[in-house]
C-alpha cells in the first residue's frame, strides 16, 4: 500500500468505526493513538459545502449503488490546500445491504491547472 502513494480508509457501517492508513495520519498529524478516528473527524479539513457533496455522494453510493468517484478540495493543518480523488465501494451482505465501505484517496493536486 505504501508503494501506491494512496491513502487508504474503510468504514465499518454497523458501528461507525473508521480506519485510516498512515498516508491520512501523516497529512493530517493524527498521532499514533488517533489511528481509530470516526470519518467525521475528515470534515474539519473541507469546506461545509465540499463536506456535504461528498456525503451526497457517500450516500447515492450506498442507496443507489452510483460509483464513489469525488474530487475535492482540503485545507491541511499546515495551511495547505491540495486536491483530492476519492474512490470507493461498499462491500454488501447476503441481502444487498452495505455493512462496509472501502476505497483510497489520491493526492492529484499537481495534475490540477494551475489558477492565480
Amino acid at each position: 500500500m505504501q508503494a501506491s502513494g494512496d491513502g487508504f480508509w474503510e468504514l465499518d457501517l454497523a458501528d461507525g468505526s473508521a480506519w485510516f492508513s498512515d498516508w491520512f495520519c501523516t497529512r493530517l498529524q493524527w498521532s499514533e493513538s488517533a489511528k481509530r478516528p470516526a470519518f467525521s473527524d475528515l470534515r474539519p479539513i473541507m469546506s461545509p459545502e465540499t463536506w456535504e457533496a461528498l456525503l451526497r455522494k457517500l450516500r447515492s453510493h450506498l442507496e443507489e449503488r452510483t460509483p464513489l468517484d469525488a474530487q475535492f478540495s482540503v485545507q491541511l493543518t499546515e495551511g495547505q490546500t491540495e486536491w483530492w480523488h476519492m474512490r470507493g465501494s461498499a462491500q454488501r451482505n447476503g441481502v444487498g445491504h452495505p455493512t462496509h465501505f472501502a476505497g483510497c484517496i489520491r493526492d492529484i493536486t499537481a495534475s490540477r491547472p494551475k489558477t492565480d
